[in-house]
């Protein structure tokens, strides 16, 4: 094929890209999360690591709604599932421990914005997920949180209106 036309063609692949609603997360005084540790890791990279496995699922999740709304997220905490314990031995290491007791759970408010601007839905979400470890989920096992990836999966779907899951 000729070279300019595989460039032409590369060109145009863009503008038939489908295109997702655009994705807002505010991460409001991260440092008074109930539970954002990490057991082998500095604070704040673990922290930076979370907000942007999270950002980037929502905005995934963003790829159901209309294109030209905009989802804003405004997280007020976060408590990852399982807990760190500190474990006595030579090296006195951490870990994350991943019991049915230590369920996820976030706070956040959300509002979805159609393309003036004007809000079409709006609320305060408390979400957590108590069955976290039991039944089929969405998301793979050997995905970075997972369990809370599933549980915000849980309210997108029960709170907008949406075709596929």
């Amino acid at each position: 094929m000729n070279r300019w036309i595989k460039v032409f063609i590369l060109l145009l692949v863009p503008s038939f890209a489908v295109h997702a609603a655009q994705v807002e997360v505010v991460w409001q005084s991260a440092d008074n999360y109930r539970d954002i540790k990490s057991a082998n890791e500095k604070t704040s990279k673990f922290q930076e690591k979370v907000f942007k496995e999270l950002e980037q699922h929502f905005s995934e999740l963003a790829n159901k709604l209309d294109q030209k709304q905009t989802l804003k997220i405004t997280v007020h905490d976060v408590d990852l599932a399982g807990d760190i314990r500190y474990m006595v031995g030579p090296n006195n290491e951490t870990m994350r421990i991943v019991r049915d007791i230590d369920f996820p759970k976030m706070k956040f408010d959300y509002q979805l914005l159609d393309a003036s601007k004007n809000s079409v839905k709006k609320g305060s979400a408390d979400i957590k997920d108590m069955g976290f470890m039991t039944g089929i989920k969405k998301s793979l096992a050997n995905d970075s949180f997972h369990y809370e990836k599933n549980m915000i999966d849980d309210w997108f779907y029960s709170t907008f209106d949406v075709k596929d899951q």
